[in-house]
């Protein structure tokens, strides 16, 4: 047998004509969904290949191309081997030894710069696009089918995207841009590393392993999940979030609901970058598992169609959907849905179901900084239950064995959500605001009364340093359970305690202030309010970016309880302690724009990604109050809300408006407490 000749050459994977140039989207999915080995086989021995930040070293082993269909795409090594990842990211240098170190097994080496990843192997597939490719250029070498096909198998238990998908996007949609995702299999662990410059443009290495506790689903038990050991930006430095493929501008739906199943008729308005990006990758649901080892929940997607009614190819897989819009010359176009499945879960057997806040129950951008849309729905909802969704209420009306509500939401939003369930809805309208409360089960007039008032209240004096509030109806609804808040648009879930309070007063109208907040519920109503400001008027654009929405609700809403609540200054200072303590347990693990990144026990990492978003950063956001005081603080926030009103925000806009109000450069003070992992004194 003869030693392989590496040639970095364009040929294997950057064809100026694609050989699936005239097929359909679906039939390059399903070449990629069936690869293949090419009949060349050679040995390889001492070679060295770099892409990226990874470096690969074949000591010794065979190698042959994969093939989906008749085009090349990649190639499969099998034998001894290793690799360096190099991450040159500083600032995610805490977060990745905190990965390392808690799941996985690799060797890591760093300095205050950069740190770097390393592993043996015995097995790898490289497969992508635009990146020029080791070509088998000699035979001879015994067969890898089998030891292909073992590897086929193997991450294809994985719950990633689709490797037809990310493949079919750069080749229709990015031919230029490099995409490549690497399979490592036989050191200590099996590793995916991720090389986008068509979609997220960035860079990761990733783990796949089983999961880390007790599930008693089989299927659970069989798959593989990603966790992460390294992202680092590509073509962009950390301060800039990445530019979306495409945006979400107009949301218009019909969605009717019988017991579990659902139909939504759903009509998007996308917005691509250019006319030539032929194929768009959508985030879509694609199952539930709601009990073990029963069959799962389904979304179908039963259609796609343009503005004309013409059908687009599309693919439906892994949580991931893909659709071809080459037919669609403009780079504004409506797209038709059609998704049905028996996806209405009622939690706990309650008369009750959600459609949750970011759930991809209809295609959605993957990219936040994507997600920017008005939406008018209709909700037909069969009786008993009745349907509320956020936005202006156009009408509420009865269509036979249908409650129908239809809404507006005038303004552009990254989430929104559906509620079903037996209701009983009260309202007050003030000027030209209502607040809406939906008791589950029974009516409760009085509970209603109480946060209808505290609603108005909190709003009434956010609107003194944050500006109108944004939406003329909100919605209080109360979820059946205990403990937690959320906040879609124009809306508050709040759960059974902030309904159940023991409250008294000599004026039934009014609220007993430190019976109600001693129930604990006023930290999280201020917060939730606060939302609609802090994710919706601003908008964080990418998950770096979450601060801006939980740390300066927070903040927000530790300076609504310090004006308003009885002993206010006390609160106030019991927050701020309470902050300080949690962020120095958390700090040393991520810097606040890493703390979704975390890995390790669920728990813990639970307890660090708070002690990130909802301590340390209102902790620095009252450092630089204490710093700059009332007046320009509350300006700052003031003007804040009115720059970036229902566009995206960024860390590097904040501390660029600080700086133009004060006259002082606020980068080092991010530079050391935001990318850092210091703590101000």
């Amino acid at each position: 047998m003869r030693n392989l000749r590496l040639l970095v050459t364009t040929l294997a994977l950057c064809l100026p004509v694609s050989l699936f140039a005239a097929a359909p989207l679906t039939d390059y999915v399903a070449a990629v969904n069936n690869l293949k080995l090419g009949p060349e086989t050679a040995t390889v021995s001492n070679v060295t290949w770099t892409v990226g930040h990874m470096k690969l070293r074949l000591t010794s082993g065979s190698i042959a191309r994969v093939m989906a269909g008749n085009e090349p795409i990649g190639v499969f090594f099998k034998g001894n081997g290793s690799f360096d990842y190099e991450t040159v990211e500083a600032a995610e240098l805490p977060v990745v030894e905190h990965n390392v170190k808690a799941i996985a097994h690799v060797k890591m080496t760093a300095d205050a710069q950069h740190a770097t990843l390393s592993d043996d192997f015995t097995e790898i597939l490289i497969a992508g696009g635009g990146v020029p490719m080791p070509a088998v250029t000699e035979s001879g070498a015994a067969t890898l089918a089998d030891a292909f096909a073992q590897h086929v198998a193997f991450f294809g238990r994985a719950r990633v995207t689709p490797l037809a998908h990310i493949l079919a996007v750069q080749k229709f949609s990015f031919p230029a841009a490099k995409r490549l995702r690497i399979e490592i299999r036989g050191g200590r662990d099996n590793l995916l590393y991720d090389l986008d410059e068509a979609e997220d443009h960035d860079e990761s290495l990733v783990t796949v392993a089983g999961p880390t506790q007790f599930v008693s689903d089989k299927r659970v038990k069989d798959w593989l999940f990603p966790n992460l050991l390294s992202d680092q930006p590509v073509g962009r430095d950390h301060w800039t979030t990445a530019r979306p493929p495409f945006a979400l501008t107009g949301l218009d739906y019909t969605l009717t609901a019988d017991d579990d199943n659902a139909k939504a008729d759903v009509t998007e308005t996308i917005a691509r970058l250019t006319p030539g990006q032929n194929v768009l990758r959508f985030d879509m649901q694609s199952e539930r598992i709601v009990r073990a080892n029963q069959p799962a929940r389904t979304y179908h997607v039963r259609s796609v169609t343009d503005a004309q009614g013409r059908a687009l190819p599309f693919h439906h897989d892994m949580n991931d959907l893909v659709v071809a819009v080459d037919t669609v010359a403009d780079p504004t176009l409506k797209i038709k849905f059609v998704i049905d499945g028996d996806f209405l879960v009622r939690e706990g057997g309650d008369n009750a179901w959600q459609l949750r806040l970011g759930e991809p129950w209809f295609p959605l951008p993957r990219q936040l900084a994507g997600q920017a849309y008005t939406v008018h729905s209709v909700l037909r909802i069969k009786k008993p239950f009745i349907g509320i969704a956020p936005g202006n209420t156009i009408s509420r009306r009865d269509e036979g064995d249908y409650n129908v509500v239809e809404n507006v939401l005038d303004k552009p939003v990254e989430f929104t959500m559906v509620e079903g369930g037996k209701y009983n809805l009260s309202e007050e309208k003030r000027g030209e605001r209502t607040v809406r409360v939906a008791t589950y089960g029974l009516r409760n007039d009085r509970a209603s009364k109480q946060l209808t008032n505290l609603a108005f209240d909190f709003i009434e004096y956010y609107e003194l340093f944050l500006g109108a509030f944004p939406w003329k109806e909100f919605n209080i609804i109360q979820v059946n359970t205990y403990g937690y808040g959320q906040a879609p648009p124009a809306t508050m879930f709040i759960t059974n305690e902030a309904f159940n309070s023991m409250l008294s007063s000599v004026d039934e109208d009014a609220v007993s202030a430190d019976q109600f907040f001693s129930q604990g519920i006023n930290e999280r109503f201020a917060h939730e309010i606060a939302h609609q400001y802090w994710g919706y008027v601003v908008r964080d654009p990418s998950p770096e970016e979450t601060w801006l929405a939980e740390s300066f609700a927070e903040y927000s809403a530790a300076l609504a309880l310090k004006k308003l609540m009885p002993k206010g200054e006390g609160v106030y200072n019991r927050l701020v302690s309470q902050w300080r303590t949690g962020a120095r347990q958390a700090t040393a693990v991520a810097p606040i724009p890493y703390a979704n990144r975390i890995e390790g026990d669920p728990s813990l990492t639970f307890r660090q990604r708070f002690g990130l978003l909802y301590e340390k950063g209102p902790y620095l956001l009252y450092a630089l109050h204490k710093e700059v005081g009332d007046t320009i603080f509350l300006t700052f926030l003031k003007s804040y809300q009115k720059s970036f009103a229902f566009k995206a925000g960024s860390t590097k806009d904040v501390a660029g408006l600080l700086g133009f109000i004060t006259k002082k450069d606020y980068k080092p003070f991010f530079d050391q407490y935001f990318w850092g992992t210091a703590m101000p004194q």
